[in-house]
């Protein structure tokens, strides 16, 4: 899939959002593009890309894309099989996420991956960041988010 074999930028405000979290968590922009891709789904967003191009994009290099490709693959196809944006039909979100994918005709099925990540990355930034004074607010915000998302999807026996 030529998307994720190749290096991944986060542009603008949102790039700004991934250097936050990553320096706040200590973590990579990928662990970043992960946990967004997620929240996007369970939350059901979506943000548009901003390409403000004052600011340095937040970049996953190519190697590690390759090396996680498979997983998000598994991202991309859950992304394409739960999106019913245009009333679109069971039938057309199997095609979208595992036969017309890495194709031109993938190219807005891409895009709108990408704007449900920024959805979520926008999630887990005012979840984690917003009204934060310590480290003990962001481990406190982080232990909410993961409690929530616990209630949302408890364990199953």
């Amino acid at each position: 899939m030529a998307l994720f074999n190749q290096l991944y930028q986060i542009k603008g405000l949102h790039a700004e959002k991934v250097r936050k979290l990553t320096e706040l968590l200590s973590c990579r922009n990928i662990d970043v593009f992960y946990i967004s891709i997620v929240l996007g789904l369970w939350q059901n967003l979506s943000a548009n890309v901003d390409n403000d191009s004052k600011i340095e994009p937040a970049k996953i290099d190519p190697e590690q894309m390759i090396r996680y490709g498979r997983e998000i693959e598994y991202f991309y196809e859950l992304v394409m099989l739960n999106d019913k944006k245009g009333s679109v039909s069971l039938k057309e979100r199997i095609n979208k996420a595992f036969r017309i994918r890495g194709t031109e005709a993938a190219g807005p099925d891409e895009e709108r991956f990408t704007q449900i990540m920024l959805g979520g990355l926008d999630f887990f930034y005012d979840s984690i960041v917003e009204n934060t004074n310590s480290k003990e607010d962001i481990f406190n915000n982080i232990c909410e988010l993961i409690q929530t998302y616990l209630v949302t999807y408890p364990e199953k026996e």
